[in-house]
């Protein structure tokens, strides 16, 4: 049997723990001198969606996405501004 003094043991459980959160933290975001930028992937975790919905948000004009050095980037602050935007839009009720 083992005997684990109680500060040895809070920071086993607090290593173990931390260890754990972090998988469930997002990656850091990519960031250049124009702003905050998300990858495809990270903007479809973000909204619970696929990549092929992805697309066709960008092909309507819903979501407006940027080429930077060979990859497909969206502006954070415009993804989130599109969200509220659908948000306010989707509970208005239409005049008769």
């Amino acid at each position: 049997m083992y005997s684990i003094p109680p500060k040895d043991l809070r920071d086993l459980i607090g290593n173990i723990l931390e260890e754990k959160l972090n998988q469930f933290h997002p990656e850091p975001r990519q960031t250049n001198e124009n702003g905050e930028y998300l990858t495809r992937k990270e903007v479809c975790d973000l909204l619970r969606i696929s990549l092929s919905t992805l697309h066709y948000y960008s092909k309507d004009g819903t979501l407006q996405s940027y080429r930077i050095g060979g990859r497909i980037l969206y502006k954070t602050a415009e993804v989130e501004n599109a969200v509220q935007e659908i948000q306010s839009t989707k509970y208005k009720h239409r005049g008769a």
